[in-house]
């Protein structure tokens, strides 16, 4: 769930007052020989995309978090790995909801270190028709790390994620959405 600040809701009540004058003014200087029917629609699509891309833009920069102390450890018994940390909400209103994504992929290059071509030039229907496809693998998974995440509080997590078994050395990238 998502939190609307102070700001979310001025901004919203400042596009429905641009919206509402608009369409006053579009109904006054209608001249009787046209539908009203595309202007008010095009006011409608245009006031929803401005609502979306500015509610979008203040929950980017009013909801910010930061990972902190943050581990990897690799479990081979079962060929998992766990992230583990913490999560502090740095910015000045409450998040409702957190999500860590995890991507894991096979580190470019040769695992045996036998001494191959780095650059290899090729083609580009290389990638098209190639039977190796072990190496375009990639694995994400979302987590929901902290959800009602207030002012200044910080919370632990940990995460635990398989990796496909025919990784020879995964490369593991997360990135933190908050909304």
């Amino acid at each position: 769930m998502t939190y609307f600040t102070l700001l979310h809701w001025f901004i919203l009540i400042l596009i429905l007052l641009i919206f509402s004058l608009v369409l006053v003014l579009t109904i006054r200087n209608h001249d009787g020989k046209s539908s009203l029917f595309a202007p008010i629609m095009a006011n409608i699509f245009i006031m929803a995309i401005v609502a979306f891309f500015a509610i979008y833009g203040l929950d980017k920069y009013t909801k910010v978090a930061r990972l902190e102390n943050v581990t990897q450890k690799k479990v081979l018994i079962n060929e998992s790995f766990s992230i583990s940390g913490q999560i502090r909400n740095i910015g000045n209103f409450q998040i409702g909801q957190c999500i860590l994504e995890v991507k894991i992929s096979n580190e470019l290059g040769d695992s045996a270190g036998s001494g191959s071509i780095v650059f290899e030039p090729k083609s580009a229907f290389d990638n098209l028709f190639s039977k190796d496809s072990s190496s375009s693998v990639d694995t994400t998974k979302e987590f929901v790390i902290a959800e009602n995440l207030h002012k200044n509080e910080m919370r632990n997590f940990t995460v635990f994620m398989r990796y496909p078994p025919s990784f020879s050395k995964p490369y593991i990238r997360y990135e933190l959405f908050c909304h």
